[in-house]
């Protein structure tokens, strides 16, 4: 039994996690992993977003975290678009996180606010097709250094359209007034059903969030953001070690060994992480690993199931919006994915396709 001290409480919240059709192909990554690891040139990234719904009688209040890409990524601050160009990323969206919600019969009025984990491209998406009575949440220190946004503060993320008429509420350091797993913790509706989570390294203002989806047996989902993108980032663990045969369908032999896959490993370690960060990649290193390692301790619980933004190994597990992922433990989708990144490295490593 994990010793992770999660609080107690008799509400819950529904969770969808949406497919916000948004994929950027071939970013690079050869130089964000140290050590490095053989093969691994550019990844692949698909965008999540999770609608909370939280049902108190005859009354809710729904939340968006995050929003992914923006339809009309064009439109994105003209820095990031050039980068796009100058690293051969191409990107795809099919729709607006606002359009999946009103195709699927959700009144956009009824949002509360959108939570935006942090201010990068692939989390931002596009504010400006919600209603203006819809709050933008972001997490501290982000409307000191970054706001206004783009063009009147050139060096901006985000473009300044995209919130006008909206109230952006940052939240204080003061709303951490509790700890869980060793960060801080924002019970948002105040009864213990979700909570926003101090999650620090990858970027200014890095917010993570952890919902309960079940009262009894208990269950919660951690929504991850970019502390990790890739599983390989977070496991092997202390808490989760490489098991000594993995039976993941895909990988060269099945169950395979973890000798055979250790040999892949850069630190051949069955208690290590795969993917190292280097400092080059993360706003604040030191932080970013400390935000993993506590990330590895929910990770490790069987009560809880870590969705970061981009985990693609997922993609073919979960069911998306507009069902509920409330029942994850009973569809067994933490063990189907806990080692499902695996066959992608092993891949990468063998020369069989240089894009994770």
């Amino acid at each position: 039994m994990s010793s992770l001290n999660l609080p107690k409480s008799n509400s819950s919240v529904s969770v969808s996690i949406i497919d916000t059709t948004a994929w950027a192909y071939k970013i690079p990554c050869e130089m964000l992993f140290y050590p490095r690891f053989k093969g691994l040139k550019t990844f692949d990234l698909c965008s999540y977003a999770f609608l909370i719904t939280h049902a108190n009688g005859d009354s809710k209040r729904r939340l968006l975290f995050d929003l992914g890409i923006r339809k009309d990524w064009k439109n994105l601050v003209p820095d990031m678009v050039e980068k796009f160009q100058k690293w051969g990323t191409a990107i795809e969206v099919g729709k607006g996180v606002a359009d999946i919600l009103q195709d699927n019969n959700v009144n956009l009025d009824e949002l509360e606010a959108i939570i935006w984990s942090h201010l990068h491209w692939d989390h931002t998406g596009n504010p400006s097709t919600f209603p203006e009575s819809v709050k933008v949440v972001m997490g501290p220190g982000i409307k000191d250094k970054c706001m206004p946004g783009w063009p009147k503060n050139p060096d901006s993320e985000f473009n300044e359209a995209d919130i006008a008429g909206h109230e952006v509420v940052e939240i204080s350091r003061n709303d951490f007034d509790m700890e869980i797993g060793g960060m801080g913790a924002w019970d948002y509706f105040g009864d213990g059903s979700f909570y926003i989570l101090d999650a620090p390294g990858h970027a200014l203002g890095h917010v993570n969030a952890l919902a309960r989806t079940s009262v009894s047996p208990e269950s919660f989902i951690f929504m991850a953001a970019d502390s990790a993108h890739l599983g390989g980032e977070l496991r092997p663990s202390d808490t989760l070690p490489l098991p000594e045969l993995i039976d993941v369908p895909g990988l060269q032999l099945c169950p395979c060994p973890s000798s055979v896959l250790l040999r892949e490993h850069p630190r051949n370690s069955s208690t290590l992480p795969f993917l190292g960060l280097d400092p080059s990649f993360p706003l604040n290193l030191k932080d970013a690993e400390q935000t993993i390692e506590r990330l590895q301790a929910f990770d490790a619980d069987e009560r809880v199931l870590v969705v970061f933004a981009h985990d693609v190994s997922l993609f073919d597990i979960v069911d998306f919006f507009p069902a509920t992922a409330n029942e994850w433990r009973q569809k067994g989708w933490k063990e189907k994915g806990r080692w499902s990144f695996l066959p992608h490295l092993q891949k990468v490593a063998r020369g069989e396709g240089g894009s994770y």
